[in-house]
């Protein structure tokens, strides 16, 4: 790849970044509209919640096709959630399915409790997914040392999902970069970063569009860590 092709292919993806978060905004916004009518009806239908419960998702994950609570649990597998986060949706998701096949009939307050719930999740995912300051940008800043509270940027890492071979492999392998770096193991870092590379050149051109600017991110903060520790500006 050229330099100037670099440079269009890297624009692309911001433009996509940027069109993402306003997408991502509006569904809040709807979706909390939604909410609060619910809230305010004297009567509240079990069905209206799981309805706006599963739009929600439908939007989020840009699926055009109608999925059982089983198909979701997959789909969410594909997609970086913090763990407290997916912990909150797993109980949410059993709520969802007691409702979809056992036909659970919930008391007004537990639907109310539930839509709280489902509203902390979307401002969640929401902002993890469409925030500007990305997790990559605050794994950055970590490794700078420009967050004085921050506890090891292994936590913070994505959980790994089993459900594509080579999403979890290059995962694996950017997991292992930043643990080398935390860990103040450059050159672990470095062969971590070959091996991602080579996993990398193996996808298809569409693959490598969803993953270039994450192995972007990786390649540069290797750098800026490696000239720190050379005394380099």
């Amino acid at each position: 790849m050229t330099g100037g092709e670099a440079v269009k292919e890297r624009m692309s993806l911001l433009l996509q970044e940027k069109t993402k978060r306003q997408r991502l905004a509006a569904l809040r916004r709807d979706t909390t509209r939604k909410i609060e009518f619910v809230r305010k009806k004297a009567i509240i239908e079990h069905k209206e919640v799981y309805s706006i419960i599963r739009e929600f998702f439908k939007e989020f994950l840009e699926q055009r096709y109608e999925f059982t609570t089983n198909e979701l649990r997959a789909e969410l597998k594909k997609v970086y959630i913090s763990n407290g986060t997916r912990t909150q949706i797993a109980k949410l998701l059993d709520d969802l399915e007691a409702i979809e096949y056992a036909n659970v009939h919930y008391p007004r307050e537990r639907l109310l409790a539930i839509l709280e719930e489902f509203e902390h999740v979307v401002r969640d995912l929401v902002r993890v997914h469409a925030a500007t300051k990305s997790f990559w940008d605050r794994v950055r800043t970590i490794l700078r040392g420009e967050d004085a509270d921050a506890m090891s940027i292994i936590a913070d890492l994505p959980a790994i999902e089993e459900n594509d071979a080579y999403h979890v492999r290059i995962y694996t392998l950017i997991e292992r970069c930043y643990i080398a770096l935390d860990r103040h193991r450059m050159h672990q870092a470095k062969k971590a970063y070959e091996a991602l590379l080579d996993e990398y050149n193996l996808l298809d051109q569409e693959r490598k569009k969803e993953y270039y600017a994450i192995i972007e991110q990786t390649y540069n903060d290797i750098v800026n860590r490696a000239k720190m520790q050379n005394g380099e500006r």
